[in-house]
């Protein structure tokens, strides 16, 4: 026969079932409703603090102790709290990891208690932080490109070593650090080698699990780290429902790295590219590029012709191409159309770096007010689609510092990012 069941006890029922359900939810839900409360907003990267240990000349691939230079000096307690009153809420850490598999025992220690005393500043000024796990190009045993070379080489073996101790290091801190498993992956982002970047992605995931089950991660796509190379990601396949998905935008990279002395491409020879491309005719800075080839040293004539034609055709190809806000937006909406189609919400897409190479006095690079109006439509059409950034980069070529040693925030540039009222471009500072 039917028994019944009063209306307290369903209540009482009732209740229990929602407890249940909710609890479930909490340990075995899928999707990203179990993500941690790490979160990012605006954030800037620090990035010589801990990217360039000091390594023994070569052929020597060691590392000298201590292992960290101090200049550049990197921010003090009161600079980072200018940073978060300015209006950042992150800082993206990057950090070499040849230390951390160079040195062994105490050593190790002892390099792990530098960075988490740098951690312990940044916390203290009120910013999160994502540490990013950044291979250096200059160690040939422990650099970016043996790190790539994958999943049997010994390179990215001791690498996920390091990734599954940093986590495991991180997790008590998981609602203020985040950890970028690694930084701009040299591996091509089709065919087999984006097939073989799948592999080390998940390989990189599955270490820092090991280490921490609640830390969220920050992942990259191949192609150092390019929008192409996150269109390439295939998310299902990670399978972890804890992360942060990351791109750089230095594009197009005939403006935003004019000038740059450490690359080796003929964009190294331009200067006073304009933003958008429509808005100075091309040849003022077709004459500078005659200028800038002139004053090369080590060129003979025919590496000198060569620069010369190799920095025309990129500055003609920018100016074919319209380069301006509209095609940022294109191109932001295809990362935002992936996003969609692997259900992740557009707050966990993170433009983990941009910027522009700075004209300073004497030097060759953006003029201030084209600069500022491409970090502009940057910033604006990353928040237009949800997307978190990071500015690129506190001091260096790329600074929000005024200079190296005028350590005030740049108020053009923070007009440009959205936290400061539109200020006055000056040009050679």
């Amino acid at each position: 026969m039917p028994v019944r069941i009063s209306n307290k006890c369903r209540t009482a029922a009732a209740r229990f079932l929602l407890a249940l359900s909710l609890a479930c939810g909490a340990i075995f839900g899928s999707g990203y409703s179990q993500a941690t409360a790490f979160e990012i907003g605006r954030a800037i990267n620090i990035a010589q603090w801990f990217t360039w240990p000091r390594y023994e000349a070569a052929p020597a691939t060691g590392i000298l102790w201590p292992p960290y230079k101090n200049v550049p000096r990197p921010p003090d307690e009161a600079e980072l709290a200018a940073l978060k009153r300015s209006g950042f809420d992150t800082v993206r850490l990057p950090v070499d990891p040849a230390p951390f598999i160079v040195f062994e025992g105490e050593r190790r220690e002892e390099v792990y208690r530098i960075l988490f005393s740098a951690l312990a500043k940044i916390r203290g000024a009120g910013l999160n932080v994502i540490v990013d796990l950044h291979p250096n190009s200059r160690h040939p045993v422990w650099g970016q490109h043996a790190v790539a070379a994958g999943i049997v080489s010994p390179a990215f073996s001791a690498y996920l070593g390091v990734v599954e101790e940093m986590a495991r290091r991180l997790d008590a801190h998981a609602k203020h650090a985040a950890l970028e498993l690694i930084n701009e992956p040299r591996v091509k982002c089709a065919g087999a080698e984006q097939l073989r970047w799948q592999a080390m992605a998940k390989r990189l995931v599955g270490s820092a699990r090991a280490g921490s089950k609640r830390l969220t991660l920050v992942l990259t796509g191949a192609c150092v780290s390019s929008l192409e190379g996150l269109l390439a990601l295939d998310p299902q396949a990670i399978g972890d429902p804890n992360l942060i998905y990351t791109f750089h935008f230095y594009d197009p990279f005939s403006f935003t790295h004019q000038g740059a002395s450490f690359i080796p491409w003929p964009d190294k020879y331009l200067d006073e590219v304009p933003w958008p491309a429509s808005k100075r005719p091309i040849e003022q800075s077709l004459a500078l590029i005659e200028k800038r080839v002139a004053a090369a040293p080590k060129l003979d004539d025919t590496a000198r012709q060569r620069a010369a034609d190799g920095a025309r055709a990129n500055l003609q190809k920018y100016y074919r191409s319209n380069a301006g806000a509209a095609l940022i937006s294109e191109r932001f909406a295809k990362v935002a159309e992936w996003a969609k189609v692997h259900d992740i919400p557009a707050k966990r897409i993170f433009v983990g770096e941009f910027g522009v190479i700075r004209k300073a006095a004497g030097s060759a690079g953006a003029l201030c007010e084209d600069r500022m109006q491409w970090l502009h439509d940057i910033r604006a059409t990353a928040e237009q689609f949800g997307f978190n950034w990071a500015y690129f980069n506190y001091d260096g070529a790329f600074a929000i510092v005024k200079t190296d040693t005028d350590r005030r925030l740049d108020p053009d540039v923070l007009a440009s990012l959205g936290l400061l009222n539109k200020t006055v471009c000056q040009d050679g500072e």
